[in-house]
């Protein structure tokens, strides 16, 4: 499998069958233009959503998909599986920024984390599924989200092998959250890949837990 960073929270991940899914794809220019990455392109098979903001939800591109994740639930595509959970986008249980999705996908043997705009601490005891997923890809630029400090807080608590950082202060963001070194500055064992594509192979999930920092494709 192959996972690709778009920009901001928006993942590719390439089946081993070739089928091709997607993470949160943002809506290029959204936000008065604050959102300048470049529009997603991809013949996608399966979309999973965190919630409907435009920088996590292209209408035009989810409507074009066939199967769409975006509740609730334990959903099944031809041997690919999505369990979605639910959480806040804030700290007051969604009464400033409303509700957000946890998906974790089951596909190749791996498990698979997105945790959208999550906003605010999580436990073992909220989640249990997500302890020791294969990947987890977690916001960490705060003010909108978790902040650095406690997206590293839930990486030590559900100890995935891979964490992807993702909803970081880049050149292409205006909105006012933080660089993602406010975050790899707290982590051991961090790798830059120098590109935008992760491959999950046995050499990835070797050497202990680490962080693995993408550039942006967009």
């Amino acid at each position: 499998m192959e996972l690709k960073f778009l920009g901001h929270a928006a993942f590719q991940l390439k089946l081993d069958n070739g089928k091709l899914l997607v993470f949160d794809p943002y809506e290029a220019g959204s936000y008065d233009g604050a959102l300048k990455y470049s529009p997603i392109q991809g013949d996608f098979d399966i979309a999973v959503v965190s919630h409907g903001h435009a920088d996590h939800y292209d209408s035009d591109i989810v409507s074009g998909i066939e199967n769409v994740v975006e509740s609730e639930g334990s959903f099944t595509f031809d041997g690919i599986t999505v369990n979605t959970y639910p959480c806040y986008h804030d700290e007051t249980e969604g009464e400033e920024r409303g509700e957000n999705l946890i998906s974790i996908v089951e596909a190749g043997g791996r498990r698979i984390a997105h945790l959208g705009d999550l906003g605010h601490q999580i436990s073992e005891d909220d989640l249990p599924g997500l302890k020791g997923v294969d990947v987890m890809m977690i916001p960490v630029g705060g003010y909108f989200t978790i902040d650095a400090a406690t997206a590293g807080r839930i990486v030590d608590e559900f100890k995935p092998a891979v964490t992807v950082p993702m909803h970081f202060k880049t050149g292409k963001v205006e909105f006012p959250i933080n660089p993602v070194s406010d975050f790899t500055s707290l982590r051991e064992n961090v790798i830059e890949e120098g590109g935008s594509v992760l491959e999950l192979n046995d050499r990835l999930f070797s050497g202990g837990r680490k962080t693995v920092l993408l550039e942006p494709a967009n």
